[in-house]
């Protein structure tokens, strides 16, 4: 059975973070060959495939030995751009039964994870499988505000004991998924055009493993870590 990673990168990402995600230097290398490095060790996939608009992108991620099969087109660039879009678009490009989606803003999600999270994909007869980690704050004190008004985004629960009024340890424990994987069926996503369709199996990370960089806090813990000793490069890297 054909399973093939996708490793997306776009002109542009890294608004948040104040540099290009792909080429922001850790450990010695840049972001994007800690994930492609760790797909190809994993032996998990027929292909690590980069999905790129850049020839920048493209030569860094062949570097690292990823394929390159073509450019994404536009329309899949822009900052509101959905990944249903640009999944269509390279499952057309490279046919596969199987996919795994792997963000380079997850560089400490191992080969082993990825191992681990690919046999509970295949063996658990769902649509999808996604990575998430324990939520740090009780999301149901979450708020929004509509017309110079709060408005609670959780309205749910009885009249008496709206969620927001609850003490935290008796609302329900919640978890928020991380760029570190996301696995699904290739038939499934054209069906349905969605990447998780109606029944998705969590792979849980914790810590560092679970460690998104989207902003300069996030990627300064994620040097401190390196230089600390606390993870190491892929193996290949090494």
């Amino acid at each position: 059975m054909s399973i093939v990673a996708f490793v997306p990168l776009r002109d542009g990402g890294g608004k948040r973070l104040g540099m290009d995600k792909a080429v922001a230097p850790l450990g010695g290398h840049p972001l994007a060959a800690w994930t492609i490095r760790s797909a190809i060790d994993s032996g998990v996939f027929e292909k690590v495939v980069a999905v790129v608009a850049s020839d920048e992108h493209a030569e860094l991620a062949e570097k690292y030995g990823a394929e390159v099969p073509a450019r994404r087109p536009d329309y899949t660039c822009r900052d509101s751009s959905p990944d249903i879009e640009w999944v269509l678009w390279i499952l057309g490009k490279v046919p596969c039964a199987a996919f795994s989606i792997l963000r380079v803003t997850s560089p400490f999600r191992t080969a082993e994870h990825i191992r681990e999270a690919k046999n509970k994909f295949m063996l658990s007869s769902v649509d999808s499988l996604r990575t998430v980690t324990s939520s740090k704050q009780d999301v149901f004190k979450t708020w929004v505000i509509r017309n110079d008004r709060l408005l609670p985004l959780f309205p749910i629960g009885s009249e008496t004991s709206p969620w927001h009024s609850r003490a935290s340890q008796d609302n329900p424990k919640t978890l928020i998924q991380t760029a570190g994987m996301e696995y699904a069926w290739s038939e499934m996503v054209k069906r349905t055009k969605t990447i998780a369709g109606s029944t998705v199996v969590p792979y849980v990370l914790e810590g560092l493993p679970a460690l998104d960089i989207n902003f300069r806090f996030d990627f300064d813990v994620a040097e401190k870590a390196v230089s600390n000793g606390l993870v190491e490069l892929p193996e290949s890297l090494r």
